[in-house]
């Protein structure tokens, strides 16, 4: 072959990858259509059922931004039964001063703070662990600092839960976006996410595919009591991927469903943060593995927007050769494609379509933290999160998995101060 016959044969297998590519993303869609509910907001009489307590246990860690916003939604639940247990995981800031004014008076209220951080835990893991012994629900749900809830989402998720007869239920969230990198970067990075965990997989029973999203997620106590709680995921970086994990290789059921309408959420708030969060979220979800990273990072190579320039610019002067409307015709079908699949995935998440033209230049970022992964898996980094630097946890494949036999849920609170209104 010559060196123009193999160029064209790249830039031809360039092109059938992408729609490949695109077409399984389609499909994607469509099942999360048919097994992903999306819960709404609709009014449910309870029909004066006796409702189960449900404790809302809420970590945060320097979180004064956003945590008025965050408690304010839980306590406004229309929920007839539940309390608010807010983890004050070493804060240096305004967070309790905030959290003690905004729970002042409130029966149904209480704060605990976290003194020091136990060796072999991960900050919110521990935080988590801690708040869930000072809970007195049936059910337990867990809501990140950054976000909040529609005053009917426990109500809603706890009848969707008992409807779909399931011991835990978790949300995909809407996506608060403010600043250019938000909005160029989350879409592409909660893509990576739905490929590396689909969510009609999880729904599925007879598939293996299990994770959950710790912006929030209810689960029973005994679902809880029995996969060990935290403890067994103590030491993991993506410790809600490790509970659904758990969760559904017990059998006790579990449910992925859309939230948009119930929970939002803002994760990070710039550049540096969205890139570094999803370094930490993807390299785990991964589990360190070294082949599964460079399978992605190969996968998002072709995907980019430098190998679709170049497949185009080799493949159009040949086409035109022998069927000058072939090419259009690819290039239509190929950007018609696309631009569906993108604008229908950012609709799923309560994201603006018009943000989706902005994937192909997130992609090239997306490219780049698969290296930075590569560079410390291989140099076997500690992990860096929210300010504190856990040795014992290394960028080296961990227990993201099961055990075989989970272990009981013991421990004991004595170490920390409560502080109540």
């Amino acid at each position: 072959m010559t060196r123009v016959d193999y160029s064209l044969f790249a830039a031809v297998s360039i092109l059938l990858y992408q729609i490949v590519f695109w077409t399984a993303r389609l499909r994607d869609l469509v099942q999360c259509m048919v097994r992903v509910p999306v819960i709404g907001t609709e009014n449910r009489p309870d029909a004066g059922e006796d409702l189960p307590m449900i404790s809302v246990v809420v970590p945060a860690h320097n979180e004064q931004a956003g945590i008025a916003e965050c408690l304010q939604s839980v306590l406004e639940q229309d929920y007839p039964r539940f309390e608010v247990i807010l983890v004050n995981d070493r804060s240096e800031d305004l967070t309790a001063t905030i959290a003690k004014k905004l729970g002042r008076g409130r029966s149904n209220f209480r704060m605990i703070d976290v003194r020091e951080l136990p060796s072999g835990w991960t900050g919110k893991c521990h935080a988590l662990d801690v708040g869930v012994r000072y809970a007195s629900g049936d059910w337990l749900a867990f809501l990140d600092a950054d976000s909040a809830l529609h005053p009917s989402a426990l109500r809603q998720c706890y009848r969707t839960a008992v409807e779909h007869a399931v011991n835990m239920i978790t949300l995909s969230p809407k996506f608060v976006l403010k600043t250019f990198w938000e909005k160029a970067l989350q879409p592409v990075f909660v893509a990576m996410s739905c490929i590396l965990f689909p969510l009609s997989k999880i729904n599925d029973p007879a598939s293996p595919v299990a994770s959950a999203n710790g912006m929030f997620y209810l689960i029973s106590r005994t679902a809880y009591e029995k996969i060990g709680g935290h403890h067994d995921v103590k030491g993991l970086a993506v410790e809600d991927i490790g509970i659904g994990k758990r969760v559904k290789a017990s059998g006790l059921g579990l449910l992925f469903a859309n939230g948009r309408h119930v929970l939002r959420t803002r994760m990070y708030t710039g550049f540096g943060e969205v890139l570094n969060g999803w370094i930490r979220i993807l390299s785990a979800s991964m589990n360190y593995e070294l082949g599964k990273v460079l399978k992605y990072l190969t996968m998002h190579t072709l995907m980019s927007p430098l190998a679709s320039i170049f497949a185009f610019a080799v493949f159009i002067p040949a086409a035109q050769s022998f069927s000058p409307a072939l090419w259009i015709s690819l290039l239509l079908a190929f950007g018609l494609a696309a631009t569906v699949v993108q604008s229908w995935f950012c609709a799923q998440l309560g994201i603006s379509p018009r943000y989706s033209g902005l994937i192909f230049l997130g992609n090239l970022f997306l490219i780049w933290v698969f290296l930075v992964i590569i560079k410390k898996i291989l140099m076997k980094d500690a992990l860096q999160w929210r300010g504190t630097t856990y040795q014992s946890t290394l960028y080296e494949p961990t227990a993201l998995n099961p055990e075989e036999a989970p272990r009981g849920y013991t421990g004991s609170a004595a170490q920390f101060l409560e502080k109540t209104n």
